[in-house]
């Protein structure tokens, strides 16, 4: 029955301008020509002969289905939208006399004039069901049919069975699955390479054209395989963002141990050590007096600060800027010099040798290491 509705689509033909989106590059529903192919009688000038779509855009064409515009173009790559949709579905319909079964009242839609060359095209899809007005009345003529909408008009219209229970992942319990599983069991769909059929993605008029062509022409024989379980990729693990004059530091303590980027070569563990060994040289060599270390962590040093009472606070930096400035004037350099060192030692992973003054980073623990000569200190 669906290859005589087709060739009795021969008959009549149906002119229509869309708006313009390209094909996706990755897209896996691209019909393929086998055989040596016949050129047609008078060709779109925008359809070369090794388009992949070259056949089946003139057998539509010449079936009466679609024409071409009047520069001599197809326009492949047009968004069709929801009334050009009902116009190319019931053409082939009502050229074989054809209809769709009512099933809903047509309630006028405030946006549908009735003049519209569309009106009984849009008008039939929604009496069966395949077209819906939105909360506020309007059918939305112009707008892009959805793949959604597209598996339902093309299963309803063209009485496609279900013969397979495969079902893409991302159409799982949608109003489209019953649908979608018809075009995927018969061969009209083959999805998206990610095995996902994008339910809300627009398509193309060829695209649609080839989704009409397939299933007036079914293959009784076609076996439809399991859809795979797509992997999903692995996502990489968000570093936190910073804000703060020392980098990291107003990052989680966990997120300072394990997300700050490791210089190369490193080690855990032995890194730390010989750090800690280059200092002990340095502090011999220079005679540093003290020493000193804190955590970068923001957060946690000026929780601490609000937890101790006014007492034993007195006197000591109440926030992580303080006490920076504070450990800057006991090593002998300015804020500003203090801070730029201690996130060279981090970025680099390297020991600061300020002469009086050292700095070094332990990734581990999330601490800055400091010595110094002993009257730089308050």
């Amino acid at each position: 029955m669906r290859n005589k509705l087709f060739m009795a689509t021969m008959a009549a033909a149906i002119a229509i301008p869309v708006m313009v989106a390209p094909i996706p590059n990755h897209y896996a529903e691209a019909a393929e020509t086998k055989g040596a192919v016949v050129l047609a009688n008078n060709p779109f000038k925008d359809v070369k002969v090794n388009s992949p779509y070259y056949k089946i855009i003139h057998e539509m064409r010449d079936a009466g289905i679609i024409q071409g515009y009047e520069d001599g173009t197809f326009r492949p790559d047009t968004t069709i939208s929801r009334q050009h949709a009902a116009a190319l579905v019931n053409r082939a319909l009502k050229i074989n006399d054809l209809t769709l079964e009512k099933t809903k009242e047509f309630k006028q839609p405030k946006d549908l004039r009735t003049d519209s060359p569309f009106y009984d095209d849009i008008k039939s899809l929604v009496e069966a069901g395949l077209l819906e007005m939105d909360s506020q009345g309007n059918v939305n003529p112009n707008k892009a049919l959805t793949r959604g909408e597209m598996a339902k008009i093309i299963a309803v219209a063209f009485n496609l069975e279900v013969k397979a229970d495969y079902l893409f992942g991302d159409v799982k319990g949608s109003k489209y699955e019953e649908y979608v599983k018809a075009l995927y069991s018969n061969g009209v769909t083959t999805g998206y390479e990610d095995y996902t059929f994008k339910l809300n993605g627009s398509l193309t008029r060829v695209h649609y054209v080839l989704f009409m062509h397939r299933a007036m022409n079914i293959d009784d024989d076609f076996v439809a395989k399991p859809i795979p379980t797509p992997t999903p990729e692995p996502k990489p693990d968000p570093k936190p963002t910073s804000k703060s004059p020392v980098k990291y530091s107003d990052w989680s303590y966990q997120d300072i141990k394990t997300k700050i980027p490791r210089p190369a070569g490193y080690v855990a563990g032995e890194h730390e050590k010989k750090n800690a060994g280059i200092v002990q040289e340095i502090i011999k060599e220079n005679g540093h007096g003290f020493t000193s270390s804190y955590d970068i962590e923001k957060k946690a040093y000026e929780e601490s600060y609000a937890s101790l009472s006014e007492k034993y606070r007195e006197g000591v930096p109440a926030t992580f800027e303080d006490k920076l400035r504070l450990s800057a004037e006991q090593a002998g350099t300015t804020y500003e010099e203090f801070v730029k060192v201690i996130n060279q030692v981090i970025e680099t992973g390297e020991v600061h040798n300020g002469g009086t003054f050292t700095v070094y980073f332990n990734y581990q623990n999330g601490k800055i290491y400091i010595s110094g000569v002993r009257n730089h200190t308050n």
